[in-house]
């Protein structure tokens, strides 16, 4: 169900004159984007040669430790943060990102430490925070840019929040086929003249790393989401998906209108009080 990365890790400290052999760290890991965390969960040999239980266990979580920051590095590599690259494209045109992504491991939440009962591997389980720590490294503006205004009159009323059912296959622009949308750190949101809805610079800076452009659910339970879209939101269909990579949506010109034409909505844009409602299995990147 996972993908998996396999990591060497040094084992126990050589003696003079003996050389360092190293073990096998077993990875698995997944961006849950429901919960917004990324989840690590690292599985490490025990070297048999150490006759002290605990003190090869205690040994053992040390070397897992040690690894995690570049075990971290290499399991957010994949994440996708917008419809053109990963985080893996931003390090490499940006090699500095590096040094600041392996400093997510301080604030990463670390599970108890657990062995098997043979005493053979000992395992641990790590959850990085998506936001506002890891967005934060990829918010490049201070002032939002300004948002398209439609001055004509529209229909509309002010809502306190957008829900954007997105959970079919729909065409992909551009390409002649059909997918389904992918989560992003970054999307961005189009109407289906390909008019900025909401791009990522429009919104606030605060509202990014506090909780993103959006949220993605795979479920239509919006209650666990009232904090964010409030008792009044907006539904209304995605039309199409857009991008290299499937992140970005379209919705219709009189949807994107009635958003538009009022302040409110467009400063409920700008806060990112927004649930997307996906396919099963969407929320979960291995």
């Amino acid at each position: 169900m996972f993908s998996l990365l396999a990591f060497p890790v040094l084992a126990q400290t050589s003696q003079p004159g003996q050389s360092t052999q190293p073990t096998t760290a077993r990875v698995v890991h997944q961006i849950n984007w429901q919960t917004g965390f990324l989840e690590i969960t690292v599985e490490q040999p025990i070297e048999e040669q150490r006759s002290n239980a605990p003190a090869r266990l205690f040994r053992t979580q040390q070397e897992i430790e040690q690894a995690f920051p570049r075990i971290l590095f290499e399991s957010v590599l994949p994440l996708r943060i917008d419809s053109v690259k990963t985080v893996e494209d931003a390090v490499r045109t940006t090699p500095a990102i590096s040094s600041r992504l392996t400093e997510l491991s301080t604030f990463t939440e670390r599970g108890l430490p657990r062995p098997d009962q043979q005493l053979t591997s000992l395992s641990q389980q790590f959850r990085v925070p998506i936001f506002p720590n890891l967005a934060e490294l990829f918010v490049s503006h201070q002032i939002p840019f300004r948002m398209e205004r439609v001055v004509r009159w529209v229909p509309t009323e002010n809502f306190s929040g957008l829900v954007i059912y997105a959970a079919g296959a729909m065409p992909h622009r551009g390409t002649g086929e059909s997918t389904l949308l992918e989560a992003a750190l970054l999307p961005e949101i189009y109407d289906t003249t390909l008019r900025p809805v909401l791009e990522q610079d429009m919104l606030d800076p605060e509202a990014l790393r506090r909780w993103g452009v959006v949220a993605y659910s795979e479920d239509f339970d919006e209650d666990r989401w009232r904090h964010r879209i409030g008792p009044n939101p907006y539904r209304i269909m995605a039309r199409e998906v857009f991008g290299l990579l499937p992140t970005d949506i379209l919705i219709s010109p009189e949807d994107a209108d009635r958003l538009l034409s009022s302040s409110h909505n467009r400063n409920m844009l700008r806060e990112g009080r927004i649930l997307v409602i996906v396919a099963p299995g969407q929320t979960i990147d291995r």
